[in-house]
């Protein structure tokens, strides 16, 4: 099943009828994004995390993207080579390229940059895609475990993996002085982080009971600042497993709050983006498993 969304900065966001996403109907002069998210695989080499996404890869090549996005959380625990190798090795083949941030459960000690953290940066960094421009972030780049809440660090300890994510002021700063360097935009820009920036629906009570733990990228304020003075139109961000329609909280900035794509939730979510490299409307093709 599929769902549209359309957005444009006169029109707002509407969703429409369920239609089949048809390879060959593209926004003219546009370039096709997929967006996966929070796939977190395990241990197992052949599970079934592993086989969806294997599945939405698939997907994605057969509509046609040029580039494929993971907002994070690729694994379920951080660190473990053998995990590592696999999930990667998942991509070898793929025909097109796949851009990727961490997310809090691919990092064992937040500001210090474990593997995942080195294959898929250095951050923050931009790329350039026929005219698009991404700006891919780190969120777990700060604090670092020693100043964080007791509360965390134990969670941590129990579970592995920390929970609450910042840019930190030295990225946040190096970021300002990358989009300074990089000239007035040219064409479309989209932001790519893991953590979320608002709390866009009312929290599941899991969620309300560990709030403090599952709270909006920390810095993400200063972080829109700098995205709306550079005139970005979109923010693809995961963590946040409940997904809601792509919202926007100011007129000019789009977010999209990913849902997991991989078992574990229901239904399983992934998008077809259409960015015109002209313009500012953009066409989502929201993807649905069951």
């Amino acid at each position: 099943m599929e769902r549209v969304y359309d957005w444009s900065r006169e029109e707002g966001v509407k969703e429409l009828d369920p239609t089949p996403l048809d390879p060959k109907l593209e926004l003219r002069d546009s370039l096709r994004l997929g967006h996966i998210s929070d796939t977190h695989l395990g241990k197992k080499p052949v599970g079934p995390r592993e086989r969806e996404l294997r599945r939405w890869l698939e997907t994605f090549i057969g509509l046609g993207v040029d580039a494929i996005v993971h907002t994070g959380d690729l694994l379920e625990i951080p660190d473990d080579e053998e995990t590592i190798e696999y999930a990667f090795s998942l991509f070898d083949d793929l025909s097109v390229p796949l851009y990727g941030v961490p997310g809090n459960h691919d990092v064992q000690q937040p500001a210090t940059p474990g593997e995942v953290t080195r294959r898929w940066g250095p951050f923050p960094r931009s790329v350039t895609l026929r005219g698009l421009r991404l700006w891919l972030l780190d969120s777990m780049a700060w604090p670092p475990a020693d100043a964080r809440s007791e509360r965390e660090r134990q969670s941590a300890q129990d579970s592995g993996f920390y929970s609450r994510g910042a840019l930190g002021p030295s990225q946040l700063d190096e970021l300002k002085q990358l989009m300074e360097e990089a000239g007035a935009a040219k064409g479309p820009e989209i932001a790519v982080v893991h953590h979320h920036l608002r709390q866009p629906v009312p929290p599941k009570p899991w969620f309300e009971q560990n709030s403090d733990l599952m709270a909006p990228l920390n810095d993400g304020d200063d972080l829109v600042e700098l995205l709306r003075e550079r005139g970005v139109q979109l923010i693809l961000h995961g963590h946040r497993h409940q997904y809601v329609i792509p919202y926007a909280p100011f007129d000019d900035l789009l977010m999209i709050n990913a849902g997991s794509s991989t078992p574990g939730a229901s239904p399983r979510r992934a998008r077809v983006i259409d960015v015109p490299l002209m313009g500012d409307h953009l066409r989502i093709w929201e993807l649905i498993r069951f």
